[in-house]
């Protein structure tokens, strides 16, 4: 029987940790203990500064006392250099008890003594009084957006529409109260403000617009919190438009961006904020779910900080600071409460800010964070400015609603004291204060700032995949409807607001909010309404895709009459990359343009050359339209461009060749062994550089199939960030076997094997391999149908690959750019594992590997971590080596917020190839992921019955292989076309493009926005301009009329 679950004594639940915070303040959190007579006194220097009856300034001393019975008769005085300056008699109660005396504003050190009279008893003790902070303390107000969480996502959105109706109304109800304690408002994100304004009359929306001008509301830039590792980059720079677009149509300031909750982010995120002219980031780390930044370097973030990417760009960062305080610390310290109980607790605060590592936990109780060693603590210091923000909610709560307790207690506090000044502000108004005190010494960090809550993607592995295929077929339906609007535009079709709809889609589901507080409950609302919200969740990502399917067929019909040929009905294969392509292309043919289809003759028009093809019969044909697949390689197909194929019926049907009797796949680039049994690759043998790819003699097969479970009980709110890892928590790890082959297939098109093999977990797996002739790429589809189950479980699909010689360069592709473990990150990034976007790049002296996956985001290298802090190694290093892949690609070891069970069928598609060591990763990792991420296009096209187009063409090349062409979209500044680019290089590039067919007049480089616009040098039709690492750039194209 397995070990209970030991919970340690401070669970991350909210409401005990406020409780406990509280009780630590009001024990006094700095200081010292004394017992003089029968009593126990603590004593402290408060930063709290009044003004005295003869107009100087007084600083308190706090007596916290604790008395042994009702009644008791007490006298505390202060005695400074032999001179009483203040006294107290209280009749002290049974219990604790809080004093505070005052003396003169010392300016050094100075020994005080403080007397005590009780019980009979005359005490004195000596304290010394420090020249105390003159703290000036922001209070930004506002509301974390769970888009769900609390309750099903549209009542959730209908609340937060009634919470900005309320912000105008406690405004306006404020002016007449002194400037600091105005009411003042922060708008975590524009989504919600979009749609208030959409459905509120013209004469509110200006009245609320006239309050941001005034400074009484301030607006963030983002439109909510996302997971930004799971964005494509133009998906997420679609998001920051909003701001900029409310931004050009209001005249109104937008400075600043809030990230709440999720513990982590894309650096991409920094460059898109930059580049946007929004400086100042406001963040509020969440460490549930397992997040532990605090156990590594995380005790060495600074705050304020300078948060630099690769690329040089540069935000300024505060972020809160307490383990569990998260975007609630002012309610801690009862902004939200009462002028009583913030004049109780926040002087008490600060004095712990400005001398513990953090204000709440003593050294001692650390050992309650799960992992934490016990000098750990020690490395960080403590908070050294007199500048502060402080968030604050209506309640401790999510989606709370605005409060206007806060605006009075700050009236009430400024009259009462001169420090700390507390003043209602907007972000913005903080971060200019800090930029013109600290701005120059701020510490500077660079790198990425991974996602400690990225493992969450794997809990909906199905609806990951459906997403991420929509941000590819987005950017290609864009592409190819931008490139039909600039060639024909007399055809030009309705495809923008349905595409902005689509990437609206895509980022919804992206947002963070994944699920229910409780996302095993049934309910019609509330916290338990987890099958409600799960469903609208899902629908964010099939409607993205459905979107994105939609969107690219009727790209394909524009294409069609562009591209057609005068010499007859032709497949014109369109290829998305900026580079020259030879790859396998796939069409339909209907049978009311060719019958019988079957029998058919594909030729090169541009060669003249027949092609041999694959010709597929119609699958479920009795509820689709009637016709056949066909199927073929396509050469040199230009880079953003096209080549023509011409069809036509012919004598007899492509034959297959006989299959080879072992379990052998061949072209000529790689020769493949299967083991039927295991499922694995057991051999994959590049030709070309005579090397072997696949290490067979390790823990793990090379497409393995592993299955986990966790000791750990399900639907049991916030568990698994109770549990520290340990042995007895692995409970099972079984992998896949008795296979058999179900299918094997060689044509003159691929070489295929399709294989059924018993795995825990499913209730079918399916994995096919194949190698396409003339195409350096081993390509694997693994088709499962999972069995739901709330048992804590993960999968994994292993790649152990063979390196000959050592490891010197590993990359892989995130939303930011290329990134690699030997390149910067935010202290207290998470380590153990990525979620990548494609791509995976591993270089030795003798070859390049490059590893891509369609559906399945996150990965580990190296090893299986125990998905439980500190997440530690689960398979022998020297089973192991730096060079293997997992695939992480399901789990539900969340216990709210995420689904805790998926099931029904999946599949995950990976691409592996090889290259000369000589070939850059991000080139290497483009082209493998390109056949996954980027299939070629397959447009039919009837006869032209004009002269058409040539057979082959290009719209736009790029000669840099580090440069990714993104997408092709409308240009926001009256240009004809916009193209895209983003930088997958470790270092600033230059590189030319040229556009043969689109006559470009001229070009120019700005920001995403198609800001600072600056003309492109052109030389011999090569236009040129350079990247920085991991930048997103606009081209700004303007054509010849």
């Amino acid at each position: 029987m397995s070990p209970a679950v030991t919970v340690p004594a401070w669970a991350p639940s909210e409401r005990l940790f406020h409780e406990r915070a509280r009780a630590e303040l009001r024990a006094g959190a700095t200081g010292q203990a004394f017992s003089p007579g029968p009593l126990q006194v603590h004593a402290s220097v408060l930063p709290l500064i009044r003004r005295g009856a003869t107009g100087g300034l007084e600083q308190a001393v706090s007596l916290i006392v604790e008395s042994p019975e009702d009644g008791l008769a007490a006298r505390f005085s202060l005695e400074l250099a032999g001179r009483p300056v203040d006294a107290a008699l209280p009749m002290l109660r049974r219990g604790r008890q809080a004093l505070r005396l005052f003396l003169p504003e010392v300016s050094k050190p100075s020994p005080v003594s403080v007397r005590v009279a009780a019980g009979g008893t005359d005490d004195a003790f000596d304290l010394t009084v420090l020249p105390v902070r003159k703290w000036q303390v922001y209070i930004a107000q506002q509301t974390h957006l769970d888009v769900g969480y609390t309750d099903p996502q549209n009542l959730v959105f209908r609340h937060h529409l009634h919470y900005l109706d309320s912000v105008l109304d406690l405004v306006s109800s404020t002016d007449q109260y002194p400037d600091d304690s105005r009411f003042r408002w922060n708008v975590e994100g524009t989504w919600v403000l979009r749609r208030w304004l959409r459905s509120r009359p013209p004469s509110r929306a200006r009245e609320f617009m006239d309050r941001v001008r005034e400074g009484r509301i301030g607006i963030d830039a983002l439109s909510f919190n996302l997971h930004t590792e799971a964005c494509s980059i133009d998906e997420f720079a679609c998001q920051l438009a909003i701001a900029a677009k409310l931004r050009e149509e209001h005249n109104i300031p937008i400075t600043t961006a809030t990230q709440t909750d999720v513990p982590g982010a894309s650096q991409a995120l920094v460059g898109l904020l930059a580049d946007a002219d929004v400086p100042y980031l406001s963040v509020a780390h969440n460490f549930a779910g397992r997040a532990v930044p605090y156990v590594g370097e995380g005790q060495l973030l600074a705050r304020p900080f300078r948060w630099r990417s690769n690329s040089g760009h540069e935000v300024v960062v505060w972020y809160t600071d307490s383990a569990h305080g998260l975007y609630s610390e002012g309610n801690v310290v009862g902004l939200a409460e009462s002028y009583d109980a913030t004049v109780e607790l926040l002087p008490e605060y600060l004095a712990a800010l400005a001398e513990r590592p953090y204000p709440y936990v003593r050294i001692e109780q650390a050992m309650t964070w799960p992992g934490l060693p016990r000098d750990l603590l020690a490395a960080k210091v403590p908070y050294p400015h007199d500048i502060l923000h402080l968030r604050v909610q209506g309640v401790i709560a999510d989606n709370a609603p605005p409060n206007p307790t806060a605006a009075d207690v700050v009236r009430t506090w400024n009259q009462n004291w001169v420090y700390p000044r507390l003043r209602l502000a907007t972000n913005a108004e903080f971060f200019t204060a800090v930029a013109e005190r600290l701005g120059p010494d701020l510490p500077i960090f660079t790198g990425d700032w991974t996602d400690w809550w990225a493992d969450g993607l794997g809990s909906a592995a199905r609806e990951v995949g459906l997403n991420r295929r929509a941000q590819s077929d987005l950017a290609l339906a864009a592409t190819v409807h931008q490139l039909a609007d600039v060639v024909r535009p007399a055809d030009a079709v309705h495809w923008r607001t349905p595409m902005g709809r689509a990437m609206d889609s895509a980022a919804l589901f992206d947002e963070h909010t994944w699920g229910a507080a409780e996302p095993w409950g049934d309910a019609l609302e509330r916290r338990n309404s987890g099958a409600l919200q799960w469903r609208e969740k899902a629908g964010f990502a099939l409607s993205a895709y459905e979107r994105s399917q939609d969107l690219l067929d009727s790209a394909a019909h524009r294409l069609s009459p562009i591209l057609a040929s005068p010499a007859g009905p032709s497949v014109a294969v369109f290829n998305p990359s900026p580079w020259a392509r030879t790859d396998v292309v796939e069409v339909f043919l209907p049978e009311s343009r060719i019958r019988p289809v079957g029998a058919l003759e594909v030729i090169d028009e541009a060669t003249g050359l027949t092609v041999a093809h694959n010709v597929r019969p119609q699958e479920h044909e009795r509820h689709r339209p009637r016709g056949a697949r066909l199927t073929f390689v396509a050469s040199a197909v230009p880079a953003l461009g096209y080549r023509r194929y011409l069809y036509r019926t012919a004598r007899g049907d492509t034959e297959a060749l006989a299959p080879p009797p072992q379990l052998f796949l061949e072209n000529e680039y790689y020769l493949v062994q299967v083991d039927s049994a295991s499922g694995c690759v057991t051999r994959l043998f590049d030709r070309r550089l005579d090397e072997e790819l696949v290490d067979s003699r390790g823990a793990v097969g090379f497409n393995q199939y592993v299955h986990d479970r966790y000791a750990v009980a399900a639907n049991v709110g916030h568990l698994s960030s109770r549990v520290s890892a340990a042995d007895w928590l692995l409970r099972s790890r079984v992998t896949a076997g008795e296979g058999r082959v179900i299918e094997r297939v060689r044509n003159e098109i691929y070489d295929e094997v399709r294989l059924s093999l018993a795995a825990d977990g499913c209730s079918r797996l399916e994995t096919t391999y194949r190698l396409v002739q003339g195409v350096p790429r081993l390509e694997i589809e693994n088709r499962l149908v999972k069995l739901t189950s709330a048992e804590k479980e993960s999968t994994y699909f292993a790649f152990p690959f063979s390196l000959s010689d050592p490891l010197t360069s590993l990359r892989y592709e995130t939303t930011g750019g290329a990134d690699g473990p030997d390149l910067p990150r935010i202290p207290g990034s998470a380590s153990h594992m990525r979620a990548i976007r494609h791509w995976v790049a591993l270089r030795s002296r003798k070859a390049t590997i490059a590893w891509a996956s369609r559906e399945a985001p996150l990965v580990e290298f190296g090893n299986i971590h125990l998905p439980y802090s500190p997440f530690p190694e689960s398979i022998d290093r020297t089973q192991v080596a730096p060079s293997d892949i997992f695939s992480w690609v399901t789990n539900n070891v969340w216990d709210t917020n995420f689904p805790v069970q998926q099931g029904g069928e999946m599949v995950f598609r990976y691409a592996v190839t090889s290259v000369q060591p000589d070939t850059l990763p991000a080139e290497a990792g483009a082209l493998t992921a390109a056949g996954l991420t980027r299939p070629f296009m397959g447009v039919l096209c009837a006869r032209s019955r004009d002269a058409g187009w040539p057979a082959t063409g290009s719209f736009c090349e790029i000669d840099h292989r580090d440069v990714a062409l993104v997408a092709l979209r409308p240009s926001r500044r009256g240009a004809d076309l916009v193209v895209q680019l983003q930088s997958l290089a470790d270092e600033e590039v230059e590189t030319r493009l040229r556009f043969p067919q689109l006559w470009v007049r001229r070009a120019q480089a700005g920001t995403f926005l198609e800001d600072n616009l600056s003309p492109l040098f052109q030389d011999a039709g090569w236009f040129h301009t350079r990247l920085r690492p991991g930048e997103f750039r606009a081209i700004a194209l303007e054509l010849e009329s």
